[in-house]
């Protein structure tokens, strides 16, 4: 069942100044001040569920039967006027950790951060007005998340609360060098670390959840751009990129190249299923990979894009750009339990896109 969609409300805004012009802007989408803010998020972890997320407008919808249907719980906005690759609903990354789904959106303008501890009642995760940094990737574990942008803006993490977060600047790790475009991801390599990768091959990599910092690169033969996804799994860290794929058997300080064979990629569709690495095309299949040196096909009829899995092997599949999502408890044969409704896919709605998925366990909903 999907809800009405949501009046956008063009009240006082509960950002600072500098998000208020932005908001204000008509090429962007106004800030919402119809939710709370955050730092009252008690999360129990009492049930599982999938969430889902779209690129543009943030709507999310999630699943509290194994994926089988889908219910809308939020959405920011439904114009498609929020500026394509830029915007304030523009949507770089969804996390989850502890009990707590995040959803990061915002490039080119200062970020929005949104969580909820059941799925179903949302906040903005800063407690109080604040300049957040601006949106490319996000990850969480052991109860932090982490978003990313690049060398002006940085990196910037929670606590385990998520009322509070901190900047962290990249221009003295970087020492003179330029980075832009930082993705992240976490796993749980010696008790936890965090990875952020970025333009030009920059990795910097955290062991004490993003306290401090430290820097490496991966070698030549990537270019200088095109970092897409970044997946943990058997002790092993794999960052996608559109010739290869880097691996790191050390927690992300020394990398390796391979060769993937994947001649077109989906967006950011680097996953760890089934206890392997899929990485797969724009039309789906692909290949996988057991330790992200050695790949092979991926079967034909694996759909495009990223996956989520729980741990009783179900797996749901989204897509940017896609209109439906797709569910599977073997990994080979699969099946479309929600599509958007026709019209939106006919006009090509963005805000009606599955980009980004998640899973884990939050609260039963709150009345």
């Amino acid at each position: 069942m999907i809800m009405k969609k949501h009046a956008i409300m063009l009240v006082g805004s509960l950002f600072s100044l500098s998000i208020s012009v932005v908001a204000q802007n008509p090429k962007f989408a106004p800030v919402r001040t119809d939710i709370p803010m955050g730092g009252k998020l008690s999360p129990k972890e009492e049930e599982p569920v999938f969430a889902i997320c779209s690129k543009q407008g943030m709507r999310v919808l999630v699943s509290r039967d194994d994926g089988k249907n889908w219910k809308q719980t939020f959405l920011a906005t439904d114009s498609r006027e929020d500026g394509g690759w830029h915007g304030n609903y523009s949507v770089y990354g969804m996390a989850y950790t502890e009990g707590v789904i995040g959803v990061f959106s915002g490039w080119g303008t200062p970020g929005i951060y949104i969580g909820s501890d059941d799925g179903v009642n949302w906040s903005h995760l800063n407690k109080e007005s604040a300049k957040l940094g601006s949106v490319w990737g996000a990850a969480g574990g052991k109860g932090v998340m982490l978003t990313g942008a690049d060398q002006w803006r940085g990196i910037t993490s929670s606590s385990d609360t998520h009322a509070n977060w901190r900047k962290h600047s990249l221009k003295d790790l970087l020492d003179g060098g330029k980075t832009h475009h930082v993705i992240c991801g976490f796993g749980d390599f010696k008790g936890g670390r965090f990875l952020a990768i970025g333009d030009n091959r920059h990795v910097f990599v955290s062991d004490d959840l993003c306290k401090s910092w430290k820097h490496s690169r991966i070698p030549e033969g990537v270019g200088d751009r095109g970092q897409e996804a970044i997946a943990y799994g058997n002790n092993v860290f794999v960052c996608s990129f559109k010739e290869k794929a880097a691996r790191s058997l050390d927690g992300g300080v020394t990398w390796t190249l391979h060769d993937h064979g994947v001649k077109s990629a989906s967006w950011r569709g680097l996953s760890f299923v089934n206890g392997e690495f899929w990485l797969t095309g724009r039309n789906g299949g692909g290949r996988r990979s057991k330790d992200g040196a050695t790949w092979e096909d991926l079967p034909a009829q694996t759909p495009a894009g990223r996956f989520a899995q729980s741990p009783n092997g179900t797996i749901i599949n989204v897509a940017r750009g896609r209109y439906d999502v797709k569910r599977s408890t073997d990994g080979k044969n699969w099946e479309i339990v929600f599509a958007a409704p026709t019209s939106a896919a006919d006009e090509k709605n963005v805000t009606w896109d599955t980009a980004f998925a998640v899973y884990g366990k939050v609260n039963k909903p709150r009345k």
